[in-house]
């Protein structure tokens, strides 16, 4: 999660947003419904107390095409983002490190999984690990017809807590190439066995 790409991206993103504020105004932005698929991380904002780092990305809109416009297709990484963010209407990431003493558990999730109960999304993946440095992982998707327009994936342990919310279209073929960076956790990697 501290990977050079990822402080990189987010330094790319923080010139676009500061871009998009002065180049846009949108007059249909007080009206705009959330996008299907947009959790409502607000939940979240009460374990900044038990948190000794936060990471905090909300890229939509006009952000999404600047992003896209600023990412290199020359970097290997940079060109799997960039293939991705094509189909996407916005990327939430939420990450918490606790303070010393401070931690997470399973209940500070639970106003999220109250969503992630509504029409359309489905759990596709849930890892509960026993062991206390382990992380546990949950993914749900948002289907509409044949096609995959959302996305949540739930990392926890008692340290660290990361909510990435992906809205729009998703290939998840082209998705599993950004694991490991933007935050997004390595979701396909070995949990260790029980003896």
């Amino acid at each position: 999660m501290r990977s050079s790409f990822f402080k990189s991206f987010a330094a790319k993103l923080a010139a676009a947003a500061l871009l998009a504020a002065c180049a846009c105004v949108s007059a249909s932005a007080q009206d705009a419904q959330p996008p299907k698929g947009r959790l409502k991380l607000d939940s979240l904002e009460r374990l900044t107390s038990k948190a000794e780092e936060k990471v905090e990305i909300e890229i939509d809109g006009a952000l999404m095409k600047f992003a896209a416009s600023l990412l290199s297709s020359d970097d290997p990484d940079e060109r799997a983002v960039k293939e991705v963010v094509v189909g996407l209407k916005g990327v939430y990431v939420r990450s918490y490190e606790s303070k010393a003493g401070a931690q997470f558990t399973d209940a500070d999730l639970a106003p999220l999984r109250e969503q992630l109960r509504g029409q359309g999304w489905s759990r596709i993946v849930d890892v509960k690990s026993r062991d206390e440095g382990d992380d546990n992982a949950e993914i749900y998707v948002l289907t509409e017809g044949e096609s995959v327009e959302g996305m949540t994936i739930l990392t926890f342990e008692s340290k660290e807590l990361t909510v990435i919310n992906i809205v729009g279209s998703i290939d998840p073929n082209k998705l599993r190439l950004l694991e490991g960076t933007l935050g997004i956790p390595h979701i396909h990697k070995e949990h260790k066995k029980q003896k």
